[in-house]
């Protein structure tokens, strides 16, 4: 009896991209579709140790971890250009749009990273 030949199951996640996702700052366009897992990693690890920093701790750590994501795309932006390129305002608003997809993975709430700089 001849063997049945199976063909291999291929899941091809490089199709599951979100949406893109960009941000206008400091005349630059700013792609932040992607976040990578390294990066949302750090980011959970600062949530879970916020309470050991200072409130000045916080904003720039949090810049730092907005500004690997948009490094992705753009090896340009660091948390330097971004604080020479924005203000308060628009830092946070940058801040949150850049983060807003972990925080709807994790239920919605306002983490480490979620924008400190209100604090």
């Amino acid at each position: 009896m001849p063997e049945e030949t199976r063909a291999p199951i291929i899941k091809d996640f490089d199709k599951l991209s979100p949406d893109q996702r960009q941000a206008r700052l400091g005349g630059r366009v700013i792609d932040v579709t992607t976040i990578p897992a390294r990066v949302l990693l750090e980011a959970a690890k600062f949530s879970d140790e916020q309470d050991r920093y200072t409130n000045l701790e916080k904003i720039e750590r949090s810049i730092q971890i907005v500004a690997k994501i948009a490094q992705m795309k753009d090896q340009e932006i660091t948390a330097d250009w971004l604080l020479d390129h924005a203000d308060l305002n628009q830092l946070q608003g940058f801040m949150e749009f850049c983060l807003e997809p972990i925080r709807k993975r994790s239920g919605g709430e306002r983490g480490a990273a979620s924008s400190e700089v209100s604090s």
